[in-house]
C-alpha cells in the first residue's frame, strides 16, 4: 500500500512540473507574439543589420593598422636608395666623410 502512495506522489510531482512548464510556455508564447507586433515586421537579424549599418563605428587601433599596412606600398630598392640619400643630404657631412668622398 505504501508503494501505491508513494508511486502516486511521483506521478503527481511529474503531473504538477508539465502542468507548470506548459503554463510558463503559453505565457512566453504571449509575450514574444506581443513583443514581435511592436517590431514593425522585422525579424531579428533585419533589425541588428538596421542598427549596425545606422551606427557609425570607429576603427580599433588593430583595424587601422591593418588598413595602413594593406594602404603602404613596398618600396623598391632604388625608392630606398633616393630616400637615404635624401636623409643623408640634410644631415650636415662630418670630416671623416668628406675625406672619404674626397678620396674616392
Amino acid at each position: 500500500m505504501s508503494e501505491k502512495g508513494f508511486f502516486a506522489s511521483i506521478c503527481s510531482l511529474f503531473a504538477g512540473l508539465f502542468s507548470s512548464d506548459s503554463e510558463q510556455s503559453n505565457t512566453a508564447v504571449a509575450s514574444t507574439s506581443s513583443a514581435s507586433s511592436n517590431n514593425d515586421g522585422l525579424t531579428g537579424v533585419e533589425r541588428y543589420i538596421r542598427n549596425q549599418a545606422a551606427t557609425v563605428t570607429t576603427l580599433t587601433g588593430v583595424e587601422s593598422y591593418i588598413r595602413n599596412l594593406a594602404d603602404a606600398k613596398p618600396l623598391t630598392g632604388v625608392e630606398s636608395y633616393i630616400r637615404s640619400q635624401a636623409q643623408a643630404s640634410t644631415q650636415p657631412i662630418t670630416g671623416v666623410e668628406q675625406y672619404i668622398r674626397n678620396q674616392g
